[in-house]
């Protein structure tokens, strides 16, 4: 099993920072397909 908690992704360029993703919480079970 693959988990995660409250994971966040940015990207950061000199003018703009945009989030990807913020606060994901999810679990993988073997076998699963994301």
């Amino acid at each position: 099993m693959i988990t995660t908690q409250h994971l966040k992704k940015l990207y950061t360029t000199e003018e703009v920072e945009t989030t990807a993703l913020n606060d994901v919480t999810m679990a993988v079970d073997q076998g699963e397909f994301v």
